[in-house]
């Protein structure tokens, strides 16, 4: 007799054993980053303290000489309220005289004690309660006209009459240049050379 061996397979069974557990998670709060705190910039100084009257005068007179329009001189001072309020309403006037027929140039009074004498020379009484002051210049920096603020307030009293303000620098612009007589003339001097005549429009602006 032949005796053959039977491997047998013995499966063991049994309840596995529970899978480790992971401790509970940590919530922490979320981190905020702030950005720190700005200090807001100050508004840009119209007027500079450390220029001189007369150099400013010059300047928007030479710009305005070139610009074949006129210059206007604002006395005053960056902490004067008046100053700061006509600020507001020359921005707000809806004119553009201020960009296109004036070169404007701004002269620091402090308070109504510094470049006295400059102003004078132009018929300009300087006190703290009526600037600023508003001086019209030509293109070769004679006097046109001169206006403190007190003459352009508003009705009420209170803030400056936009109205006054564009009445005054319409009246004392610049006049318009005759442009009918350099243009006869050009025509007269291509006839008699024989060329051709080019007119080119354009405005100081």
């Amino acid at each position: 007799m032949i005796l053959q061996w039977v491997p047998v397979l013995i499966a063991l069974t049994g309840q596995a054993a529970p899978p480790p557990t992971s401790p509970p998670a940590v919530v922490r709060p979320a981190t905020v980053q702030t950005a720190p705190a700005q200090t807001p910039r100050p508004a840009p100084k119209q007027y500079d303290e450390t220029a001189t009257a007369q150099s400013v005068i010059e300047k928007a007179v030479e710009a305005a000489n070139t610009d074949d329009i006129r210059a206007l001189i604002i006395w005053g001072a960056n902490d004067n309220p008046r100053v700061q309020a006509f600020d507001v309403a020359r921005r707000t006037a809806g004119t553009t005289f201020f960009s296109d027929e004036y070169k404007v140039g701004f002269v620091d009074v402090g308070r109504a004690d510094k470049n006295v004498d400059v102003a004078r020379k132009y018929g300009v009484t300087l006190s703290a309660d009526a600037l600023p002051f508003m001086t019209v210049l030509d293109q070769k920096g004679k006097l046109v006209a001169s206006i403190s603020s007190r003459e352009l307030a508003a009705a009420e009293g209170t803030g400056f009459d936009n109205k006054k303000v564009a009445a005054f620098l319409a009246k004392h612009q610049a006049p318009a240049p005759d442009a009918i007589k350099p243009f006869e003339a050009a025509v007269v001097q291509a006839k008699k050379e024989g060329k051709t005549l080019f007119v080119w429009y354009s405005a100081p602006w």
